[in-house]
């Protein structure tokens, strides 16, 4: 069943059901659930090299931020559409920038500014829950702004596109 992804509501109740006792855990899954592949993660970000000073990396879809710590302050940017889930990433990552920004439209940045933009666990949320068109937009807008884009997903977490 598709879930209204694209409304800022979706995400406002998300981060509102999403805290557990003032704890805030993913966005889709309990921290439990999610920490083993985020260990997986990180290793493929480390592999390529992405997490290295000097590499400028869009964190698209960035949600609350959770993925902030994996890169170099100065080099990295989060955005995401809802502008709770970016208040958010202010207030627990406070010395990383984060904006608003929207990747089903065209995004604020000149072409190839950013060496990497990363999706992490995005691409089958917006296929099964709105439509594969809607991912081709916003991947081809990450890939405008970037010189190379990588996809990971939750339900393979060793496994990673490079684009």
């Amino acid at each position: 069943m598709s879930k209204a992804i694209d409304t800022l509501k979706f995400w406002k109740d998300r981060i509102k059901h999403a805290k557990i006792d003032g704890v805030m855990h993913y966005s889709v899954y309990l921290k439990a659930t999610m920490s083993d592949i985020d260990v997986r993660h990180r290793a493929i970000i480390r592999k390529l090299g992405i997490n290295k000073p000097g590499v400028r990396v869009l964190d698209a879809g960035c949600g609350y931020g959770r993925n902030a710590e994996w890169f170099p302050i100065e080099n990295y940017l989060g955005i995401d559409f809802s502008p709770d889930f970016i208040d958010e990433a202010v207030v627990r990552y406070p010395k990383y920038v984060f904006q608003v920004a929207d990747l089903t439209k065209e995004l604020p940045f000149e072409a190839n500014h950013f060496d990497w933009a990363v999706f992490n666990s995005i691409r089958q949320m917006v296929q099964g829950n709105l439509a594969p068109e809607v991912w081709e937009t916003m991947l081809a807008n990450a890939k405008r702004v970037a010189k190379k884009v990588l996809i990971l997903e939750y339900v393979a977490p060793e496994q990673y596109e490079i684009l």
